[in-house]
Order: structure tokens, then C-alpha cells, then sequence
């Protein structure tokens, strides 16, 4: 553990330990960890982000309205503990923090976190998209000391062609399938990717959307907080062939499929990858390579620290391409300074 102190001020330590981790002042803040000792921060309401919502703690729980109702849908149960929602551009007082949040783009009612300790602010994105979408807006560049950023798509390799296009090559697909008399399905996250492709069905085709339980589910939840989505829910009413499009989770591809589904992936990986017997398509919720050189540069850093994914490529092309101070977040150690 490095400890070092900024503008004269007292240590601050900032690490990786099942999660995102912020000390200063003997008092520890925690950004979607699987641990709860201090105070946590959650992004969104993904389950791997999620995991300090169902351990047993004292400190208080930060995030967002649409994140709780999100991920209590999705989980069928209440997190542990304490629990403050917050709102984007609400400052609010942790301890010996003060904390921001900001929309992160990356599914509804997801958020990053801007935090200020002893003089230093640190810009914590969770998962971020900097494109917008039919039901996010881009995520929101915070000007900050140290940026903690996320690197899902932080290779080079990975590089989306424009939302749009990829939206009519769904749209396209769909018809194409329903058409010939097949039941196109969708495998996807039933958080967020589920709802984006509801959304665009419901906009751009006239077949009835079908969901898994699961997702309907999640729909309510977005519901609640007044974004439009039409779809019936599988064994409540049965689709026809021709006339319907489904949309599962994607844990559902290892079940058995009924008969005259044409079935699809709709994933960032796309870029890169091919299914056997699966119709894939490169859309994401995360940032591209490219759009998160644009999102640092926004930011106006000293300091990048990197995480999740190609942390290690993601911090080379930061050094090399913006002339920034960059590397892979620290394990259990503290950062080295701007």
C-alpha cells in the first residue's frame, strides 16, 4: 500500500479489492464492490456490479432511483442494509466525501461518480457508453484530477460501427426472418440490452414483441419511471410465427429452442466474434475503444487509472495518444500521483 498525500493534505489511497476502492481520512468508500466494509457506491444495476447490494454491511448505500427498482426486478429481493437514492447532479455528503452523480450512458439510470477528498477529485465511471441510444443519453464527461475509467472494449479491436446502422441491420433481420414464417429471438442481458431492443422493435417493426418472464419483470420497472415499452409476456400468450419476435435472456440459449426460431445475439463482441448457428450483432452498451479516448479527453485528467477489461492496453494507448499519465488500477495498493 502506497500512501501519499495530495496539496498537502492528509494520505488518500485509491485500489482495487472486489471493487473500486477510495480511503482517505480513515474513512474507506467502496464503487460496485462485492464488499461492504465502509460506504458503497453502486453504477448500475447489472449483477456484476451488484454484488455489495446482497452482502451484509453498515455503511449506507448510494444509487440511483431507476438502479434500485432495477435491480430489485431483476433479483426478486431488497439490498442489504442502509440504502440513499440519489439523483444525477444531486451533491451529497459520505462521510468525509462529497459525491456527485453523473449519467454513464451505459443503460438506464446507470451512473459514475465524482468524489472529492482533501483537495483531489476522482471521476469513477462504472460502465459508460459515449454514444446515446433509443433510451440513454451519452455519458457525461466530469473535468476531474484522477478518472478512474472502465476498459470492457479498451482494445484497439474493438471499434462499433455507428448505432444507426447497427439498429437497421436488426430491423432489417427481423422482417427478413418474420417474413419466410420464423420466430426471430434475441439472447440478451434482461437489464438494459433487453429494453433497447424492445424499444426499437416497437418503433420500427409491426410485430408483437414476446418476452421471457424475467424481462417483463424488468420492464415494470422501467415502466414505472414512464419509458414506453410494449411487449406481452411468454406463457401468458403464445406468439405466431410470422407475426411475433421474441426476446429472452441470454442464460436461455442452453434451453432447448422452439421450433422455427431464428435465433440472434445482440453484443458488443460481435465485432470480433461469430456464433455457430447464431445470428450476432455488434451492439453494445459500453464504449468503444476509440469513443473512450474521446470520453478522456473530455475529462481532462492528470491522471487515468484503468479497469475492468483490457485495462492493461487500454492505459498504453492513453500514454501514447493523449500524452497522459496512465495505468492499470493498483491491487490493493495505493496510486503513485499526477
Amino acid at each position: 500500500m502506497v500512501d501519499l498525500s495530495f496539496r498537502g493534505g492528509m494520505p488518500l489511497r485509491l485500489f482495487w479489492d472486489k471493487g473500486v476502492v477510495l480511503e482517505y481520512g480513515g474513512e474507506t468508500l467502496r464503487f460496485d464492490s462485492y464488499r461492504r466494509e465502509g460506504f458503497l457506491l453502486v453504477s448500475h444495476a447489472h449483477r456484476d456490479h451488484t454484488g455489495g447490494l446482497r452482502a451484509k454491511g453498515e455503511g449506507r448505500v448510494y444509487l440511483t432511483k431507476p438502479t434500485l427498482a432495477l435491480y430489485e426486478a431483476a433479483s426478486g429481493r431488497k439490498p442489504q442494509g442502509e440504502v440513499k437514492p440519489v439523483e444525477y447532479g444531486e451533491k451529497f455528503r459520505v462521510g468525509v466525501f462529497q459525491v456527485e452523480a453523473f449519467n454513464s450512458g451505459h443503460i438506464f439510470g446507470s451512473s459514475g461518480f465524482l468524489v472529492e477528498a482533501g483537495g483531489v477529485t476522482v471521476a469513477y465511471t462504472g460502465d459508460l457508453n459515449f454514444t446515446g441510444s433509443l433510451l440513454t443519453e451519452p455519458a457525461q464527461p466530469v473535468e476531474c484530477d484522477i478518472l478512474v475509467l472502465e476498459a470492457t472494449y479498451g482494445s484497439p479491436q474493438y471499434c462499433f460501427p455507428p448505432r444507426s446502422s447497427v439498429y437497421g441491420r436488426i430491423v432489417r433481420w427481423v422482417v427478413e426472418e418474420a417474413s419466410k414464417g420464423r420466430l426471430p429471438a434475441f439472447y440478451v442481458y434482461p437489464v438494459g440490452k433487453a429494453q433497447e431492443l424492445i424499444s426499437l422493435l416497437n418503433r420500427y417493426t409491426r410485430l408483437q414483441v414476446y418476452v421471457h418472464p424475467k424481462i417483463a419483470k424488468v420492464n415494470r420497472a422501467h415502466q414505472a419511471f414512464e419509458v414506453k415499452l410494449e411487449a406481452e409476456t411468454l406463457g401468458e400468450a403464445e406468439p405466431k410465427p410470422g407475426e411475433a419476435v421474441l426476446v429472452y435472456p441470454r442464460s436461455s440459449l442452453t434451453y432447448p429452442r422452439p421450433r422455427r426460431v431464428s435465433p440472434a445475439l445482440a453484443t458488443g463482441w460481435a465485432v470480433r466474434y461469430q456464433w455457430k448457428g447464431l445470428e450476432a450483432f455488434p451492439l453494445s452498451s459500453h464504449a468503444d475503444f476509440t469513443q473512450l479516448l474521446e470520453y478522456v479527453k473530455a475529462s481532462k485528467p492528470k491522471k487515468v487509472y484503468t479497469c475492468y477489461g483490457f485495462s492493461r492496453i487500454r492505459a498504453s494507448a492513453i500514454r501514447r495518444r493523449l500524452g497522459l499519465s496512465a495505468e492499470p488500477l493498483p491491487e490493493g495498493g495505493g496510486f503513485k500521483g499526477f
